[in-house]
């Protein structure tokens, strides 16, 4: 597993050396490359206590690495790890993405406790990275399933958290129709009164349907929301999509795959994963974080087998120059109805 955390591309200093952190499980060494040239080295050894859970793995906790690279103007650095390249760091629409941090950096953030609750830790300049993110990495998933983010009009997010993806396409588009929806009255009555202008909230049921009507949407957001439900009620929420996506639209939707059943699941029970196509961890109440389910390729192809064309993207990689939308979740773009 590879996460590069920092810097973002919005935060880089172009000709001069920045620092690079990142998360390389199963790896010893990380190596920054230009143009064929190993330019930087780290070994991976670092504290990662973010990721102690992983208690049948003994090196999660010491799997972060840290470097200093000089970026230059317009550059392209390939990081690799176990000979392999993970990332291709590479500069691009540098003005864009100063205009789009511009704007969100005018935005309130939610307190830490209530970024906590939606992405697992409080650390609030992260939560800030993720709201540009919500948009770079998006539009590029939508560009290779043939949707071109301008033409998107109106956005629905279930499970919108404290509005993260909403703000960042308010950012990028004021003049979208923005719509969230969360079962947590908490953080919805957050986003009423910090984030009004950005888009229309609302606190809605576990189970479907929604108060909107037929073929209302252009894009429909489920971003770590089925991994958290039931089977029949994932499949209620997919016939819930059909409904409000209209034609020529699309669903992003996020599902624990492989990373996730190999990095949580022992050996049996992902013996058992692979078997049934699907398993579910009630550890909490239907809905909750701790309430986990998990999906191969081929279970989720099935839930999906309703729409126009389906494509999965592995822990969310498209491309290897693209930061997480949805952590190391797989990312699954939808297009339909048929």
């Amino acid at each position: 597993m590879f996460i590069l955390e920092e810097p973002q591309y919005h935060r880089v200093r172009a000709g001069e050396v920045n620092r690079f952190r990142g998360v390389a499980l199963g790896a010893e060494r990380v190596t920054f490359v230009r143009n064929g040239e190993v330019i930087a080295e780290a070994t991976v050894d670092q504290p990662c206590p973010e990721l102690a859970w992983l208690v049948h793995v003994p090196q999660a906790t010491t799997s972060r690495f840290v470097a200093e690279v000089r970026v230059e103007p317009h550059d392209t650095i390939e990081i690799r790890a176990n000979g392999e390249t993970q990332f291709v760091y590479d500069l691009h629409d540098e003005a864009r993405l100063a205009s789009l941090w511009d704007c969100v950096t005018q935005l309130p953030v939610p307190p830490s406790d209530l970024v906590a609750t939606t992405q697992g830790g409080g650390d609030t300049e992260s939560y800030r990275d993720a709201i540009l993110t919500s948009v770079t990495t998006p539009e590029v998933l939508l560009r290779d399933s043939g949707i071109d983010l301008k033409n998107v009009r109106d956005v629905l997010d279930v499970g919108c958290g404290t509005g993260r993806v909403l703000a960042g396409l308010h950012c990028d588009d004021p003049t979208r129709r923005l719509v969230g929806t969360d079962i947590n009255a908490d953080l919805i009555a957050w986003n009423r009164a910090n984030l009004p202008d950005v888009a229309e909230w609302h606190v809605t049921g576990l189970w479907p349907p929604l108060d909107f009507s037929d073929a209302s949407f252009d894009l429909i957001v489920f971003a770590s929301v089925l991994t958290h439900l039931p089977l029949d009620c994932q499949e209620a929420w997919v016939r819930e999509i059909l409904r409000l996506l209209r034609k020529g639209g699309a669903a992003i939707v996020t599902l624990h795959g492989e990373t996730h059943a190999s990095l949580l699941l022992d050996a049996a029970t992902r013996e058992q994963w692979r078997r049934d196509g699907h398993i579910a961890f009630a550890a909490a109440d239907e809905g909750a974080n701790a309430y986990s389910t998990f999906h191969t390729p081929e279970r989720a192809r099935a839930l999906f087998r309703d729409f126009a064309s389906v494509t999965l993207h592995p822990r969310g990689d498209v491309h290897r120059g693209l930061f997480p939308f949805g952590g190391v979740q797989d990312v699954w773009v939808l297009a339909g109805p048929i």
